[in-house]
């Protein structure tokens, strides 16, 4: 059976690696044989695939360092490298977002005027490299300002074609590769600390809210829930992989403990790993807490 697809993907490099990017991608696939339900399960089922291989610090043929900036203190300009590993040219278009977080810890972005930067459109040729020159021009504050640097892809028409000739499926891809890198911008006085501000366990799902008490970002490396009983037993324990808290800011973190585990337990306890902080909290267990 003969079946004809096109596909065009833009893939936003790099969400827990120390670029912190993520990925996003947008699809439109021509009519062909199979069912519209089947067709749409394939399509999640590879949008879920690139969703969690997203630790990359690096993309494609290229690559952008450092991978974040800090500014303030006396320091308002700084400057991203942008290198061509590969043996053809690249063009990218680049822009600067304010960079905030919902009650999720979803990342949200804002335009901003805070940051200038040069060039917007820009090509690296083979084995190259060129700069990305940044410059702050608000006043500092008592807390931190961060912003994320976008350095995307521009796929040219080339590079299109010869993905589609090479293409052994059906189906050509075109990918283009954006990196969402940050720069933090300090305060007058930095000042860092976090909390565990909740821990609480219903129906055998254990819920901690970490928050950033201080007026900087924080990055976790991870968060490790341990169930233990009275005598000191670890029977359950979970580590979930950290990431950036802004000032001011909670995220929650939640792990399902097994019922055969959960009734047996006396103790949950939760620490957080920043590269400077020691975050910990002990939650005593009552059986109610167990039950589904």
């Amino acid at each position: 059976m003969s079946t004809q697809a096109q596909e065009r993907r833009t893939i936003s490099a790099g969400r827990k690696g120390s670029s912190a990017a993520q990925w996003a991608v947008s699809a439109s696939m021509a009519p062909f044989a199979f069912p519209a339900p089947i067709r749409q399960i394939a399509l999640l089922m590879v949008l879920l695939f690139l969703s969690v291989h997203t630790d990359y610090a690096r993309a494609a043929d290229f690559q952008i360092q450092p991978t974040m900036l800090e500014l303030g203190g006396g320091v308002k300009s700084g400057a991203f490298s942008v290198i061509n590993n590969g043996d053809e040219s690249i063009n990218f278009q680049i822009s600067v977002k304010a960079w905030n977080q919902d009650v999720n810890g979803k990342d949200v972005y804002e335009d901003t005027k805070d940051i200038i930067f040069f060039p917007k459109i820009m090509t690296t040729g083979p084995h190259e490299q060129r700069a990305i020159r940044i410059g702050y021009k608000a006043p500092l504050s008592v807390n931190e300002k961060t912003y994320r640097l976008f350095v995307e892809e521009i796929p040219s028409p080339k590079k299109e074609a010869d993905s589609n000739a090479k293409s052994k499926i059906s189906a050509g891809i075109t990918i283009a590769f954006r990196f969402a890198t940050p720069i933090f911008v300090k305060p007058l006085k930095p000042q860092e600390s976090a909390v565990v501000e909740k821990l609480d366990m219903t129906r055998g799902v254990v819920k901690a809210m970490i928050r950033n008490t201080g007026n900087v970002h924080i990055k976790l490396s991870s968060v490790l829930l341990r169930g233990k009983t009275a005598d000191g037993t670890v029977l359950f324990s979970k580590e979930i992989a950290g990431w950036y808290i802004l000032q001011g800011l909670s995220l929650p973190y939640e792990a399902a403990i097994p019922l055969v585990n959960c009734t047996d337990l006396a103790t949950i306890e939760v620490s957080a790993k920043p590269e400077n902080l020691a975050i910990n909290r002990t939650l005593n267990v009552q059986k109610d807490m167990c039950a589904k």
